[in-house]
């Protein structure tokens, strides 16, 4: 069966049945009067932005025990074409395309979203981008919220305009000289002042699937497994715009080598298991900026029960916040300039190395089992003022 057929039956048959399952479940328990109904509509393209919705499609009983939410899905070009949606019984909408989407396009396809489901019912826009930036500031002027899954600590910075599409581009083409004016994405988008608060915090990729299956399924290594004092697998071309985010880690690392510490860097292709039996022999994981500031490897590195040092998060907030310097990651600077000092001064410290990575673990654990989700999305949900959501029964936090 080929993939395209696979998504047409689970868009035209499977999800639908379980929007009507779940709808039935939520009559059976006394919840039909109070029901919200939410409208997933996406381009189910961009995969990993896509596991955005994951926590919610994986967790719909709790949601629906809650919060009273039954969610739909549906592709965002059959809700915009359709004229048999039944606009009114939605209290939301949870939008999201692709970054690789041409801005007029993305901007005709929320506009016409929109105007096909006005007001009072809430356009929400998942924002399923590696960045913190917003790339399509127009965006705004249709959604009620942008939610992000980390954003810029300093709401201020959304009004600079960085070359390329991010903050780190323009790190990049200021640092080295790489030039982004001919790239598809040229800059970022500018917000206006007013409009910042319609910018939320959600939850980060630590709730991608891969993510919470691997806590699931892994504990931390114990000091007896630790080999390898140092290691990082983050090699990519030097053609590669992130090459310089990356590219200066060997060299910062060798100092490390010729005072006889055990260092991988290795560059030649390992299997999944390879990659993290070699994460869990490690005391310490060096796990730098990518397309973005964040990672599977930050929290990967976390669960394998190894320190996190990464390029300084401050100008960033995410959660599960697993970036508070000294506590759960140890920062370092951009450049790596101070790399070897700072694996230096934690491999020579096996009881506050070890304790900042228990810390980092028990605060993915807890937001885990205790579902912090659920208030993110409550909060947001409170925020866009959406109708059901006003009264005290679900404003109020989870204990």
């Amino acid at each position: 069966m080929s993939s395209s057929l696979k998504t047409k039956l689970r868009y035209k048959i499977q999800y639908p049945l379980r929007a009507a399952l779940d709808t039935g479940r939520a009559i059976v328990q006394g919840k039909g009067s109070k029901l919200c109904r939410i409208l997933i509509a996406s381009d189910n393209l961009a995969i990993t932005s896509e596991q955005q919705f994951a926590p919610l499609l994986t967790n719909r009983a709790k949601i629906l025990g809650e919060l009273g939410i039954v969610f739909e899905q549906q592709l965002i070009d059959d809700v915009i074409a359709s004229s048999k949606v039944d606009v009114k019984s939605y209290a939301a909408v949870f939008a999201k395309l692709s970054f690789l989407t041409p801005t007029a396009n993305a901007m005709e396809k929320i506009a016409r979203l929109r105007q096909r489901f006005p007001a009072p019912v809430k356009l929400i826009y998942f924002d399923g981008d590696d960045d913190s930036c917003i790339q399509w500031s127009g965006l705004l002027d249709y959604a009620d919220l942008i939610v992000k899954k980390h954003i810029f600590a300093d709401l201020s910075w959304y009004q600079k305009q960085f070359l390329g599409k991010n903050n780190l581009t323009d790190y990049v083409s200021r640092m080295h000289g790489r030039s982004f004016a001919d790239n598809i994405i040229p800059h970022s988008g500018v917000v206006p002042a007013a409009q910042t608060d319609k910018i939320y915090l959600g939850y980060n990729i630590g709730l991608d699937e891969k993510i919470t299956n691997l806590f699931q399924t892994t504990k931390p290594s114990s000091p007896e497994e630790k080999t390898v004092d140092v290691m990082c697998r983050a090699a990519c071309p030097p053609d590669n715009w992130i090459y310089p985010l990356r590219g200066p880690i060997n060299d910062a690392l060798a100092p490390l080598t010729a005072k006889g510490y055990k260092v991988l860097v290795p560059n030649a292709r390992v299997d999944q298991q390879g990659y993290y039996q070699e994460m869990r022999s490690a005391r310490i994981c060096i796990s730098p900026f990518g397309y973005g500031e964040l990672c599977w490897r930050d929290f990967e590195t976390v669960l394998m029960g190894s320190l996190l040092v990464k390029p300084d998060m401050s100008h960033v907030r995410s959660e599960p916040n697993i970036f508070i310097p000294g506590e759960t990651y140890v920062p370092c600077k951009w450049d790596f300039s101070d790399l070897t000092e700072v694996c230096e001064r934690y491999l020579s410290d096996d009881a506050a190395r070890i304790a900042i990575t228990q810390r980092a673990y028990e605060v993915l654990s807890d937001y885990y089992t205790n579902d912090r989700f659920l208030d993110t999305l409550r909060r947001a949900l409170t925020q866009a003022a959406v109708p059901q959501f006003a009264n005290t029964h679900f404003a109020e936090a989870r204990s």
